[in-house]
């Protein structure tokens, strides 16, 4: 017994060494098993794609579930997932997807039986996984809205949504109202991917706490506000380009740490693999200690705080809105509160977005111009107002520099630090004076920034958190969804930025800068345009 123990360890430790060893072509082929200990602040507010779009719970539903494309690492171009190809016709306005065959949902889920018992995905369960988006007044549903039959869907006058047809098993097909430009990028959102109905609707079971996909990682264990453990999908249908299965790793697990300093020294010691987001006060330090470790990309996003619209002080008061965009001297914020991480922003689209537009004036820092407008809109010394902000330590440190900045001109802002679930709520309510917030981009298109962030009808949880309202900025974006001249179709994202901007509904801070901190161990990680939370680890192993 003894011996054929020792000879069963010595078979698996060559499989090892031969699996690590180089190939005929020279390359390292990569190891099998092991677990990534991945970093987060805080429990995700929910793990159902029909939820609220926030980079935290998106971490975990990229480890879950698939698209029909995907976004490319370079966020240039779009790449098939479940879709094997696809097609438009009828001037873009008809969108046929043929879908890859032998794709199975988990068979499994948190080590009990899923409801589906593994079986194949068929173009019937994408019909219902876009249909339960509008069911459950998913906040992302809308970003589709242009697909025939929306309207009367949502406000159930229609049994189904009719422009979405199951052709056979392995074929969908998309019929718009409008030819979209971005039609297919949108697919690529994290909302848009495909879940089973019998899971999804299993009596006593909420599916945000018992998520069900596709994807390479299934949700094991939750132990809230400590850990998620995700284990690998046997059933997992990509192969790398030596036949072997994906993913590499054995699993995935998302360690809750809400201290900065903590996490870092978990880091250092090795208990944590990847530090997303390196926290600026150690950013000097990783530079140093961990050389190339460090991943850093300016991405698709911006960093800002809204004014309430909707609410005293700032409804109907542009003048202080303005006034308190001259007040922010961001270059200095940036150099001094954030290792000069972020570059000062003039307006709502970042670079790399079509649309963006260098030219676009913004506010530059000038306490001079502040004042006058401060007194123009009848400001006195000892103003108070509330800023809510989500408890982490940089969005803490900006405030408390807002807070000094602020001071300077007689306004005591009183900074309130929440939760991130109760700050989203907030938010989606509009119950806040000035909140922090961000916005990632979930498509490379203007249009996932201005209409989504500014058309009235968006106001709250869809995302207009500010509650901002111009019937002319409504027009050109209504005007632009439909253009299909791509010239003509910027300029009037241009013209719509240029109002949203004068109008000040937000203090324009930043362009999202992305980092990601990964250990000696960790292979082939790769921060994608779209933000660390996006990044695809079914090809990341281990080294051993």
């Amino acid at each position: 017994m003894k011996k054929s123990l020792r000879t069963l360890c010595r078979l698996l430790l060559l499989f090892a060494l031969f699996s690590a060893m180089p190939s005929a072509s020279g390359e390292t082929l990569p190891l099998s098993g092991g677990v990534l200990r991945w970093r987060d602040v805080g429990d995700p507010p929910k793990l159902d794609p029909a939820g609220p779009g926030d980079t935290s719970s998106g971490r975990g539903i990229y480890l879950m579930f698939e698209t029909l494309v995907e976004n490319a690492p370079d966020g240039e171009r779009l790449l098939p997932r479940l879709a094997e190809s696809w097609e438009g016709s009828e001037g873009g306005r008809v969108w046929t997807f043929h879908l890859r065959k032998g794709v199975r949902f988990h068979s499994t889920i948190r080590g009990r039986p899923s409801a589906n018992g593994g079986r194949e995905v068929l173009a019937a369960d994408w019909k219902y996984s876009f249909e339960r988006l509008v069911r459950t007044k998913s906040p992302r549903a809308y970003f589709v809205d242009m697909i025939q039959g929306y309207k009367d869907f949502a406000e159930e006058k229609a049994s189904e949504w009719t422009g979405i047809k199951v052709v056979d098993e392995h074929t969908i097909r998309f019929e718009l109202d409008y030819a979209f430009a971005p039609f297919v990028s949108i697919l690529a959102y994290n909302a848009f991917v495909v879940v089973p109905r019998e899971d999804a609707e299993r009596p006593g079971a909420d599916f945000s706490f018992n998520p069900v996909g596709t994807g390479p990682f299934i949700l094991e264990k939750w132990e809230h506000d400590q850990r998620l453990v995700y284990a690998r999908n046997p059933d997992f249908w990509m192969r790398d380009a030596h036949g072997r299965s994906l993913p590499y790793l054995d699993g995935v697990e998302i360690v809750i740490i809400p201290d900065d300093t903590i996490a870092y020294e978990e880091f250092k010691k090795g208990n944590i693999d990847v530090l997303p987001e390196l926290p600026d006060e150690f950013y000097a330090d990783a530079k140093q200690r961990f050389g190339d470790l460090l991943q850093e990309r300016p991405m698709l996003g911006v960093y800002y705080i809204g004014f309430n619209c909707a609410k005293p002080p700032f409804k109907d008061n542009r003048t202080l809105r303005k006034a308190l965009n001259y007040a922010v001297n961001k270059q200095a914020m940036s150099d001094y509160l954030l290792e000069g991480r972020y570059a000062p922003s003039r307006g709502v689209l970042p670079p790399g977005v079509p649309g963006y537009s260098p030219d676009l004036e913004g506010y530059e820092y000038s306490p001079e111009t502040a004042r006058k407008m401060l007194a123009e809109a009848g400001i006195q010394e000892g103003f108070q107002i509330e800023l809510v902000v989500n408890n982490n330590l940089r969005h803490r440190t900006v405030a408390e520099g807002l807070q000094g900045l602020l001071a300077e001109f007689g306004i005591d802002l009183r900074v309130s630090v929440v939760d991130w679930g109760v700050h989203l709520d907030l938010v989606d309510r509009g119950e806040t004076q000035m909140y922090r917030m961000s916005w990632i981009a979930d498509y490379a298109d203007p249009d996932n920034f201005l209409y989504v962030l500014f058309y009235s009808e968006n106001r709250g949880v869809k995302g207009n958190y500010s509650y901002y309202s111009n019937d002319r900025v409504d027009e050109l974006l209504v005007a632009a969804r439909v253009e299909t001249d791509f010239d003509k179709r910027m300029a009037l994202y241009r013209e719509a930025e240029r109002i949203i901007v004068d109008d000040a509904p937000w203090m324009f801070l930043f362009y999202y800068t992305t980092s990601l901190l990964g250990g000696e161990r960790v292979k082939d990680m790769r921060l994608p345009l779209f933000g660390q939370h996006a990044t695809p680890l079914e090809a990341v192993w281990i080294a051993r």
